[in-house]
């Protein structure tokens, strides 16, 4: 009589179609969150409210939502940390350019005519 020996493979607590089911559910919420904190935003600009605060609020909003964004739909939360790294310096550099541009050029620089004038 031969001793056949049954040994299972390993299986993980969690399968890959639970963790997959998990980031569309994140997905979706995170889709929801980010419109609502656009209706936030929309009504926030018609409300009689200092135009400082206003500004702070949006800008903070705004923020956390390309946050959210370059986390979650970008896929940088999922990636390694290098990826995150390399976004993130073309980004500071992307940004230290555009506020150096916008300190060397004033408005009265900008041929408005000439822009919009075909």
């Amino acid at each position: 009589m031969s001793d056949v020996h049954y040994a299972p493979l390993p299986v993980s607590e969690k399968s890959h179609k639970d963790s997959e089911t998990d980031k569309y559910h994140t997905f979706v919420n995170l889709a929801l969150g980010l419109a609502a904190i656009t209706g936030v935003e929309l009504v926030l600009v018609y409300l009689p409210f200092n135009s400082t605060f206003i500004f702070t609020v949006l800008l903070t909003l705004s923020l956390f939502k390309f946050v959210a964004v370059i986390a979650w739909f970008m896929h940088l939360l999922y990636d390694k940390l290098l990826l995150t790294l390399a976004f993130g310096t073309g980004m500071a550099i992307a940004t230290g350019t555009f506020i150096a541009l916008g300190s060397l050029i004033s408005r009265s620089d900008v041929d408005l005519d000439a822009i919009t004038g075909f």
